[in-house]
């Protein structure tokens, strides 16, 4: 399947930028425990350094594109991190998971090729916890090093090309927020790409 070996060649790609973006998301997170859901195809590398830099956080990655579990798998088990990180098969419009059973919810890349995005955002915001952090959209890492992006950029382009990647402005990611009815608890991080960051308010005490 063409799809499905571009895929697993963008995350090969980005091998070198997972350490980037995963301080990029534990910085945002702010926590070093609590259970995270990664979605979409371009798993499991952010969910493996996070690993690294969140000792006590436990993690779900999660999608349904057709033979990739098993490559999931056995990344996780190579790493060692089997115990850490679970594989399940889930879709981001229906997910399997009740509503308030994650902390953090991440993922990188998929939202710009993804139909249906406003109802993606949803549901990622659905199964926070009250308290919660969502960071959903693509980049390098915030810090990750000027050079290194030169290096691997056009073979990028290129593969995003061919997996039919869209361009989305700021202007459009606020209307899909909008659509969404998250515009009031999102804001946009652009160090080094696009994302959105999603925080769910804390449950008011009760009276």
């Amino acid at each position: 399947m063409e799809d499905l070996s571009l895929i697993l060649e963008v995350n090969g790609l980005f091998e070198p930028f997972y350490p980037y973006v995963a301080r990029q998301i534990a910085e945002v997170y702010g926590r070093q425990d609590g259970v995270a859901l990664e979605l979409g195809p371009y798993a499991p590398g952010i969910s493996m350094a996070l690993a690294r830099l969140c000792p006590d956080l436990s993690m779900v990655v999660a999608d349904d594109t057709p033979g990739i579990l098993q490559y999931f798998r056995e990344r996780v088990a190579q790493a060692g991190l089997s115990h850490r990180i679970a594989v399940r098969e889930g879709n981001k419009l229906r997910m399997p998971f009740p509503e308030g059973a994650f902390d953090l919810v991440y993922f990188r890349g998929a939202l710009f090729f993804w139909e249906d995005q406003a109802d993606i955002l949803r549901e990622a915001y659905q199964v926070l916890r009250a308290g919660g952090v969502a960071v959903l959209g693509g980049g390098f890492g915030a810090d990750a090093p000027d050079g290194l992006i030169d290096s691997l950029l056009d073979r990028s382009r290129e593969l995003n090309r061919r997996l039919g990647k869209r361009v989305i402005s700021e202007a459009e990611l606020h209307a899909l927020l909008r659509e969404a009815g998250l515009e009031h608890c999102s804001r946009l991080d652009q160090r080094h790409g696009l994302w959105v960051v999603l925080r769910k308010p804390q449950t008011p005490p009760a009276l």
